[in-house]
């Protein structure tokens, strides 16, 4: 009976953690523009609070059983009834991002979070300590299959069926449960207490100071490659639960299998399989933007399928007896907020790049080398394979990162992305260039001969005939959500107004220092640094004649600029014959539907424009315009425009604050 209470409430307190983990990710990426490091952020908090919940299972299990199921209950209880009361909502979005992050999720969900954490271990020191047992590590594999159903349930059914507030609701409900399992079993662990009082209690005084270096290492690589391969792939494509469940699936699915067996893991079968993760992570590196999603998907998934086998295969294979259980997973979970904090906060004060997705495979290669040169009786012939990989790696690293920053003018790094400036100078192309990540936001001519018909933001463009056919009408007050290199303020003139509104405060340092369009304009350009749409809250006083959406981070547009409440602030803040024109390029996403359901519900005539490119001379881009000005529309050319597709009404994607999902739209 207390097996099948323990793994129900193992099993229902894992679903908890992991399914509250993308939600209130998802929750605040508005409030911080929509970047994928919200989840890098988020989970350093969650790993603190394992941390925590660890140290707190170690500590609690040193006295009687009774003791600790009472405290344990009641500390539930008390942080269970702090949520139900919590009503009022905090902002923190004038604090650094990563420190508003953490704050506001401890304040959201901490307590509670630790005391979930702290279940599966302490469940399994009741066990030993009441019945006598060796650990049962295959426990933590109930707990793992716990949070995969929770993760993979989360962007397939939750995200896609419920609102935000909804999704609450249910999770609360899942906590009263997961109250009631822990009555039970401290209804029954009492009873048994009083029948093992007078036996002595199993040797539970193990200190942490012995615990094993190896063990923190390990669990620290495997988080690490977790977080920045989260990163890699959100460079690409839309931060969104599904992006953010995937691979923390995989770190879950290596704990599972694992420890579910310790003969699971066999060092020399993932050592070969190694060889060919870490030339795939360098291709990846280099040239993953040139695969579609899903290919990405997959090789990222796969080359960090390999990499925590074999951090947790080790693991497993060095887990300790009875007496050190507590002190082992708290190593663990220490290990993982190392790795979680050296991917979010160290790394990006000493890399301009995401360079420490190839340090952690480097890291985890130099290990398994180690491991097999350590071992007399091991195969020669996997010693000479690592030898040679290890040769030809560090040469193709060389030549890719002296060719890849050969042009390089200047870099930078935050929490919002990675930035490049670029210098081509080839025999077709002589121009600079803004790259966030891996997408071009700007170019100008680096020689004053050449058009910036032969560059980025093109008179080709849709943006630039809207404001061509608008400013016969007039001088105009623009307002552009997104600043890139600036290139929108050369399409304006005498007697405009724009008003940029930019997330990245390094995008207007490199714009303003490394580009001549803020400088050089002859209308009266002004840039507010902060969310655009939280910037237009704000400034209730200035109207636009037209508003451009065209925040892109990397090929990433952020969900709650395109939301029906966004929309309707948008109709707002542009006057009775505004012109809306979005910019919806992109490699991964399609939006179309997105605008089409808003066409409908505002009541707007939407338009599209396409041009195709010319190679690298003139790069392809997608504008759609929703407006009811007629005299702008009976102006347009029917001839610029392309064909739309219409989707029908169960196509459109009708997206608001408290429901939408990129995961319809992904283009496959």
């Amino acid at each position: 009976m207390y097996k099948l209470l323990s793994i129900a409430t193992i099993f229902i307190s894992a679903f908890l953690l992991f399914q509250i983990q993308p939600l209130l990710s998802k929750q605040l990426l508005p409030h911080f523009g929509g970047g994928a490091s919200v989840w890098s952020a988020s989970l350093v908090f969650y790993q603190t609070m394992l941390l925590l919940g660890y140290f707190y299972a170690h500590y609690i299990s040193r006295y009687t059983i009774t003791l600790q199921v009472v405290t344990h209950l009641l500390l539930v209880i008390i942080a269970t009834l702090v949520i139900y009361l919590q009503n009022e909502i905090f902002h923190f979005t004038d604090w650094p991002p990563t420190l508003a992050v953490f704050v506001h999720l401890l304040r959201e969900i901490g307590p509670i979070f630790m005391l979930l954490s702290a279940t599966s271990v302490l469940l399994q020191r009741w066990y030993i300590q009441a019945f006598a047992r060796h650990v049962p590590y295959h426990w933590y594999s109930i707990s793992n299959l716990g949070s995969l159903m929770a993760l993979m349930s989360y962007p397939f059914i939750f995200e896609l069926l419920f609102s935000l507030e909804q999704q609450k609701s249910y999770w609360l409900f899942g906590l009263l449960c997961y109250c009631a399992l822990l009555l039970l079993i401290m209804a029954f662990l009492l009873k048994k207490d009083l029948k093992v009082a007078r036996k002595p209690q199993l040797a539970n005084r193990a200190k942490l100071s012995q615990g094993k270096s190896i063990w923190i290492i390990l669990s620290a690589l495997s988080t690490a490659m977790l977080v920045s391969t989260t990163h890699m792939i959100s460079t690409n494509i839309p931060p969104m639960p599904l992006l953010w469940s995937l691979p923390l699936v995989i770190y879950l699915l290596t704990f599972s299998y694992t420890f579910a067996n310790k003969v699971n893991y066999q060092r020399y079968v993932w050592a070969y399989t190694f060889v060919f993760a870490v030339f795939a992570g360098l291709l990846m590196f280099y040239f993953g933007s040139q695969f579609s999603a899903l290919a990405q998907l997959i090789m990222y998934c796969t080359i960090l399928l390999t990499a925590c086998m074999v951090c947790h295969g080790e693991l497993r294979s060095t887990a300790p007896d009875n007496a050190q259980l507590t002190t082992f997973y708290f190593y663990i979970a220490l290990g993982g907020v190392l790795g979680s904090l050296s991917s979010t906060m160290i790394a990006p004060l000493l890399f301009v790049q995401l360079d420490e997705y190839l340090l952690g495979l480097a890291v985890i290669f130099s290990f398994i080398c180690y491991c097999q040169f350590k071992t007399q009786t091991g195969n020669k012939h996997i010693k000479y394979t690592l030898v040679a990989t290890a040769v030809v790696w560090l040469s193709c690293y060389c030549f890719l990162v002296v060719n890849f920053n050969q042009y390089n003018v200047a870099t930078s790094r935050n929490f919002y992305g990675y930035l490049t400036v670029k210098d081509i100078h080839t025999n077709t192309i002589k121009e600079r260039r803004l790259i966030d990540g891996t997408t071009i936001h700007g170019a100008e001519p680096l020689d004053n001969n050449q058009f910036l018909g032969q560059s980025y933001y093109h008179q080709h463009t849709g943006v630039a005939k809207s404001l061509t056919i608008l400013k016969q009408q007039g001088a105009l007050n623009i307002g552009v959500i997104g600043l890139g290199a600036g290139v929108l303020a050369k399409f304006v003139g005498q007697g405009d107004r724009l008003h940029f509104f930019e997330l990245n405060p390094a995008v207007h340092d490199m714009a303003k220092n490394y580009f001549s369009y803020l400088n050089s304009s002859k209308a009266n350009v002004r840039v507010t640094i902060g969310d655009g749409r939280i910037a237009l809250q704000k400034n209730h006083q200035e109207t636009f004649d037209v508003l451009i959406i065209d925040a892109f981070s990397s090929d990433v547009i952020p969900a709650h600029l395109l939301t029906r409440e966004a929309m309707s602030l948008y109709w707002q803040r542009l006057n009775e014959n505004g012109v809306l024109i979005v910019h919806i390029s992109n490699n991964h996403i399609d939006l179309l539907p997105v605008l089409q359901a808003h066409s409908q519900h505002f009541d707007k005539t939407l338009i599209k424009y396409s041009y195709q490119g010319r190679g690298l001379k003139s790069l392809g881009s997608d504008w759609v315009v929703l407006t009811s000005n007629h005299t702008f529309l009976n102006d347009v050319s029917i001839s610029d425009l392309s064909p739309i597709k219409h989707y029908g009404n169960s196509q459109l994607a009708e997206w608001t604050d408290q429901k939408n999902s990129l995961l319809p739209l992904l283009k496959f």
